[in-house]
Parts: structure tokens; sequence; C-alpha cells
């Protein structure tokens, strides 16, 4: 309880109030203020007086805690159509975002299964090219046995004849040297079609590499699509819930405000007015 002073109308009162000392100097000003307009019609009594002050008090605080309560009307309108806004944008936004995975997902179902058909292709064809590999190896193989038997069927029949007969010897030794030649054509024609082969393994193997790095690259790409979906979508959901958070703490203190005035008018109709005599 606080003590204060206050002059109405030329007659000081000595008064004891929980209220702020500002709050009560302003209504005493006020209610003189009141007096005095009405000390200016012809009216004698000063009960009648104060009478039409409290009435006209009373009627601008019903306008003002009028003005309020259709603020707040306002206020709670703008509420729940920003909560209305809200849920259908929520609803709105978890559709598309559902629909958006789903075909984020069908879409990288058939990225997988097209990689693995060209995985398969390419399996094949290694599989392929080591059976050419095999195949030719043992061509080869078989080959240079042959012409291994050939060589040495050419040596034991120029050694058989050498003695006697110079001319089949000589006839002999350029079989050989004509072997020997073939021989030589023959393995390098295999080294250079092994190398080709070779190279081919090593392409197709590269060939796979790169398909499956692009393919990495693209779900990527649709993982960072979706994230930065999602991201967007709960910035703009906070600022909503932000907006209403602030339109209601506007809402309690607008509420807050209009029940001190209907308080004090009560308190004012009364006779009380949180007041007392020093």
């Amino acid at each position: 309880m606080e003590k204060i002073k206050v002059t109405i109308y030329g007659r000081e009162y000595g008064l004891v109030t929980d209220d702020p000392p500002d709050v009560i100097r302003r209504l005493a000003s006020r209610l003189e203020e009141k007096i005095i307009e009405f000390g200016a019609l012809q009216i004698r009594s000063d009960e009648e007086k104060l009478t039409l002050v409290a009435l006209n008090i009373l009627n601008e605080s019903d306008k003002d805690l009028q003005g309020v309560k259709n603020v707040i009307n306002e206020l709670n309108q703008k509420v729940s159509a920003l909560e209305t806004e809200l849920a259908e944008l929520k609803e709105n936004n978890e559709a598309i975002l559902t629909e958006s995975i789903n075909s984020a997902t069908a879409e990288m179902a058939n990225m997988a299964q097209f990689q693995e058909e060209q995985n398969e292709q390419l399996r094949q064809k290694i599989d392929s090219y080591e059976k050419e590999i095999e195949r030719l190896n043992k061509d080869r193989e078989n080959e240079i046995d042959m012409l291994n038997e050939g060589f040495h069927s050419a040596t034991k029949e120029m050694a058989n004849i050498a003695e006697n007969i110079d001319e089949q010897n000589l006839h002999l030794q350029q079989k050989v040297i004509s072997q020997e030649k073939e021989i030589e054509r023959l393995s390098k024609n295999r080294e250079d079609e092994l190398k080709k082969l070779h190279d081919g393994f090593e392409s197709a193997v590269k060939e796979m590499a790169y398909i499956a790095q692009v393919k990495d690259n693209e779900n990527q790409t649709l993982r960072n699509t979706l994230n930065n979906f999602e991201t967007t979508f709960d910035n703009y959901v906070k600022l909503k819930e932000d907006e209403i958070v602030r339109l209601r703490e506007e809402l309690d203190g607008t509420k807050t405000e209009s029940q001190i005035l209907s308080d004090r008018l009560s308190a004012f109709a009364n006779g009380q007015l949180g007041l007392a005599y020093d």
C-alpha cells in the first residue's frame, strides 16, 4: 500500500492504494476535467454533477472496453485463419513431399535396375573376352606344338641325310629357317591379338566404373534436392508458427489490459477503485 495525495476540483485528498501513483493522478486529472466540463452546465447540485460525470466516464469506459473486445475478436479470427492456413499448408506440403519421395524412390530404383543391366552386359563382355583369350592361348599352344614337332622332325630328317645329300641338307635347312620365321610370325600375331583383347578388357572395366560413378552422382543430386526441399518447408512452417506465437502473445496482452480496465471500471462503479482514504 502506498500513500499519495491528489487534488480534484480544488480539494486535496489523501489516498492509500496498491495502484501506481501515476495512474491514480491521471484518473484524478481526468475526473477533474469532467467535473469542470459539467460545471459549465446549469446544474446546481454537486450530486447531479458527480452523477453525470460518473455516467459519462462509465459510458466512455464501456466504449473503450467494447473496442478492446472487438480487437480481441479480430485477433482471434486472425489466429484461427492462420492456424487453418498452417494446417492446410502442412497437409499440402506433406502430400507434395510424399509424392516427391515416392517419385525419387522410383527413379532411383529404375536407375539401379539400369545400372544392374549395364553391369550384366559388361560381365558378359568380360566373360566373352576371357573365353576368347583362353581359346587363342590354346590355339597358339597347339600351333606351337605342331611347329615344334615339325621342327624336330625336320631336324631329325636333316641329320639322317646330312652325310650323303648336301642339296637335301640345304633344303632342309631352308625349311627349318622358314618354319622358325613362321613360328616367330605366329607368336607375334598371337601376342598382338592378346594385347588387343587385354586392351578391350581394360576398356570395358573402365566403362563400367564410369557408369557406376555417373549413377552415384545422379543419386547424390536427387538426395540433395530432397534435403533442400525439406529444409525450405521446415523454415516456412517455423515462420508461420512464430507468427502465431506473436499473435497469441499480443492477444494475451490485450486480454490482460482488458481485464485490468474492466476491473477498474467495476471498482469505480462500486466506489472502490482500489482506493482508501488516508
